[in-house]
């Protein structure tokens, strides 16, 4: 039987090996002269624009964490916990940035790290919602491939999901009587997703108001829409011709597609991602792999050097941080 740390390589050795497949398959028939060219060609001006852009999205990100964990949380604290997430994201496998972000939050709070896990779940629920938002209101008129209109019923699918959801487990007594049937069974894992369910509803709970909610919401799409913006302001630095009415569902599709296993930071996924989405419409492959490249960089470099310096004020170890379980 697998344990939880060889589960971890697994998931690690896969990653990369899908990370190089992904990379191969985005340099295809690319010479990289020509991507090299469309990089010399970048305007800085556009790039401070995006670096900008990114900023603003990380700061509403903090805000809309902030409220939703409560109210003795301020953004400070939120803003720490999310960058030092993001940035063991960027530096370690397995995707352990959200069970960072908790740890975090937990340690500036001295709350318990299942409550402040929970809160980082309750965060996600409205962050995803959001970026499903933002793809069916930029769903673009043209034919789009089959494989691509195929994953749009799931993405529908799961934004239905998640509304359900938030509405499901901001109910009390629907809560604790699904948490006490599962109590009862005699499975350690079953046991914590019923204590994970109560923090999570002890957060939403909270989130009586209906206004609470679509502002939460709203916080989420204006987030994505302004990494929308810097995507934008990508494509404007290195002249690479693209509609802007296109790039908020370039951009909703990208990050959702970045849940697939893949090595740190998305590296190859991520290029991937991007030259195939931006191809459908019109952008030339060397193109569309000079504009991953860039506007990779413009989020991964900031969130590295900034998330690292907060992990090293706050007096965090990267070997606690692989040692957490959910």
């Amino acid at each position: 039987m697998l344990t939880s740390m060889n589960k971890r390589k697994l998931v690690t050795l896969l990653g990369f090996a899908l990370s190089i497949f992904f990379l191969y398959l985005s340099l295809r028939g690319i010479r990289i002269d020509d991507i090299w060219q469309t990089l010399k060609r970048a305007d800085a001006r556009f790039i401070l624009l995006a670096l900008l852009f990114i900023g603003t999205a990380i700061c509403g990100s903090s805000f809309r964490w902030a409220r939703v964990a409560g109210t003795s949380v301020l953004f400070r604290d939120t803003f720490t916990a999310l960058l030092i997430g993001l940035f063991i994201n960027n530096v370690l496998p397995a995707r352990l940035g959200e069970l960072a972000r908790g740890y975090a939050l937990s340690r500036k709070k001295n709350s318990s790290f299942t409550y402040s896990l929970s809160t980082v779940m309750a965060d996600r629920f409205f962050d995803l919602t959001g970026l499903l938002l933002l793809t069916f209101i930029f769903f673009p008129k043209q034919q789009l491939p089959p494989q691509v209109s195929k994953g749009l019923y799931l993405v529908l699918g799961l934004l239905v999901a998640c509304i359900i959801g938030i509405l499901v487990f901001s109910r009390e007594r629907f809560v604790g009587h699904l948490s006490t049937k599962l109590m009862k069974v005699e499975r350690s894992f079953l046991k914590r997703f019923a204590k994970t369910i109560l923090d999570v509803q002890e957060n939403l709970k909270r989130i009586t108001s209906p206004l609470l909610l679509v502002l939460f919401i709203a916080i989420s799409f204006g987030t994505w829409f302004l990494m929308s913006l810097a995507l934008y302001a990508t494509t404007l630095a290195l002249g690479v011709s693209v509609p802007f009415q296109y790039i908020p569902f370039v951009c909703a599709l990208l990050n959702m597609g970045i849940t697939v296993p893949s090595s740190p930071g998305y590296v190859g996924l991520y290029q991937f991602l991007l030259v195939y989405l931006l191809s459908l419409f019109g952008v030339p492959k060397h193109e569309g792999f000079a504009t991953s490249v860039l506007y990779h960089a413009s989020w991964y470099i900031p969130y590295t050097i900034v998330g690292f310096s907060l992990l090293v004020r706050e007096h965090m170890r990267i070997r606690d941080i692989q040692q957490l379980k959910a």
